[in-house]
């Protein structure tokens, strides 16, 4: 553009000279050769503005065109390059989520093989010849077998498959309460390890008894079919004992948060624990010690009301993991109730309520993991000889 503007104007100077008439033919008589050079001169500056016309022209046409091209590149550039990137996008989701899918498979394969593992032991627990020590690799399996045989439950077994596993424990239902042999004494126990105040217990207990004895006839703070609460959700109680611990739910009173833990209804009061982990429907009522947990051993009390001490429970736990102290081996558990009485000191009058090898009704969890995916099955099963019946089963991914 600065030469072009520089050319113009000296085009201008060099038009203006050839203009002026008087100044040529002077000069040509003066000096003839100088007017002859000036011309051929002049003749060279003519064609060099021609050329420079034609040339200019073409290049002042092209410039926009060209501008205008590479505007559209590179908006063509840049939507193929969003174009890529939401493809690349959603193939990274799409692999995240058909690899996540892949791992909960195989999570879900190894807590059912779990489970299949606690049978088959279960099984073999009443089998002599899983007993014969005759193969040293089947050691830690003979010893599990053989606590099982006595009502003793194993837990954190691990089971390898493939590159997924399962951590399995099989604990007797019998180390939990029967929430339908439950009296009053042992409800307030109960609401107690739970952490609910004391002053719903009356109520908690009543509504219970009401939903679970035959007839309609009200406790003093019970419900039956007329209470408003029943209506209102369109059923009458059961008036039979509860299938199911989740049943509770259905029994005025009984919350989640009480049921299975949660906040407390006063925020300034520690959260509730809840009582289904210590709750099952299955067994006779009687709790067996060599499963129990420590909060179920709490809830114990004799024929007198008098409760079980935290230094009994305490021996309890103590002395049933034999004398090495090590879960799984083969000193675990007591012998008999009265050798469970003997070493801890407790009440003699809880005999009755005490069991060492019930082992009728089972739970079977199995966490199954891959690649830090967890998928669980709970399951219930049924014992006899050599035949183990899952009664409940759920499953669950938990990650």
């Amino acid at each position: 553009m600065t030469f072009s503007t520089l050319w113009k104007k000296t085009a201008k100077l060099f038009h203006t000279v050839e203009k002026n008439g008087k100044t040529f033919p002077h000069c040509g008589k003066i000096g003839p050769k100088r007017s002859t050079q000036w011309k051929n001169f002049f003749q060279i500056f003519h064609t060099m503005e021609k050329l420079w016309a034609q040339r200019s022209t073409p290049w002042k046409t092209a410039a926009p065109q060209q501008g205008a091209a590479l505007v559209v590149a590179l908006w063509t550039v840049l939507l193929l390059s969003l174009l890529v990137g939401t493809m690349a996008y959603e193939m990274h989701v799409e692999a995240g989520i058909t690899s996540f899918a892949r791992k909960r498979l195989k999570a879900q394969a190894a807590a059912r093989g779990g489970v299949e593992y606690a049978k088959f032991l279960l099984a073999q627990s009443f089998s002599p010849s899983a007993f014969e020590e005759t193969d040293d690799e089947k050691e830690a399996f003979r010893i599990l077998a053989k606590n099982l045989s006595r009502g003793i439950g194993v837990s954190g077994v691990e089971v390898a498959a493939g590159e997924a596993f399962a951590v399995v424990d099989i604990q007797p239902e019998a180390g939990r309460r029967n929430v339908n042999k439950l009296g009053d004494d042992d409800w307030e126990e109960l609401l107690d390890q739970a952490g609910v105040p004391e002053e719903k217990w009356p109520d908690l207990i009543d509504c219970f008894m009401d939903w679970t004895d035959p007839g309609d006839e009200h406790r003093l703070n019970g419900a039956e079919e007329d209470d408003p609460y029943y209506k209102e959700k369109g059923y009458a109680p059961k008036n039979a004992p509860l299938d199911t611990v989740d049943e509770l739910l259905l029994i005025k009173g009984f919350t989640p948060e009480i049921v299975y833990g949660g906040p407390p209804p006063d925020p300034k009061s520690p959260p509730l624990r809840g009582i289904a982990h210590l709750l099952t429907t299955f067994g006779d009522g009687k709790v067996n010690v060599n499963t129990a947990s420590r909060e179920v051993l709490l809830t114990l009390t004799a024929g007198n009301g008098k409760m079980m001490d935290d230094w009994v429970v305490a021996d309890l736990l103590k002395y049933r993991l034999g004398d090495d102290g090590i879960p799984n081996t083969k000193d675990d558990g007591f012998e008999s109730v009265q050798e469970a009485i003997s070493k801890s000191g407790m009440d003699p009058a809880l005999a009755d309520k005490l069991s060492v090898s019930d082992r009728q009704f089972v739970r079977v969890v199995s966490i199954g993991e891959a690649h830090g995916v967890q998928s669980g099955v709970w399951a219930i099963c049924e014992v006899g000889d050599n035949q183990v019946t899952p009664i409940y089963w759920r499953e669950e991914l938990m990650q």
